[in-house]
């Protein structure tokens, strides 16, 4: 049997199923970045979601960060709760917050002239997890890209 591959089909079909692949290692990620999240309250585990230019895990909540889109040939995983990046990367200054044109600020329901913060130390679990997943990251990329090029062959699958 001859077989002929030309390079321009291989590239569209990369081209084509680049998404699927990347959401796929997407998945991976997250799912390590999830188990490394410190947990209080479950909030912070659940605000994950994989974003690509075509597919998202994305759920709109009040208050929270808005979602990521990353460009083309590129996979966003991130964290919408409020406070994850002081999670992830901690806090360096100390300070206090006051309320605007002499009104009273609440606090718990209790009203107060001002509120104060302090420094946080880093608990990284999103750089770590990218750390962790590096290898197995490529190799589910990999092993989507070969499935749908053996389906894309001629005399494919």
């Amino acid at each position: 049997m001859d077989v002929t591959w030309y390079g321009d089909e291989f590239l569209a079909i990369v081209e084509r199923n680049g998404d699927e692949a990347l959401f796929a290692a997407g998945q991976i990620v997250l799912a390590e970045a999830e188990r490394r999240a410190p947990s209080k309250s479950g909030k912070l585990r659940k605000s994950g979601y994989i974003s690509t230019q075509n597919r998202s895990t994305y759920v709109r909540r009040a208050y929270w960060r808005k979602e990521k889109k990353p460009p083309k040939n590129t996979v966003t995983v991130g964290f919408a709760a409020p406070h994850a990046h002081l999670i992830e990367s901690g806090r360096r200054t100390t300070g206090a917050i006051a309320p605007r044109k002499r009104r009273a600020l609440a606090v718990n329901g209790n009203f107060r002239s001002r509120s104060r913060y302090g420094k946080s130390a880093a608990r990284p679990f999103l750089g770590p997890a990218i750390d962790a997943t590096r290898e197995t990251m490529v190799q589910e990329l990999a092993a989507v890209l070969r499935k749908r090029l053996e389906a894309g062959m001629p005399g494919g699958r």
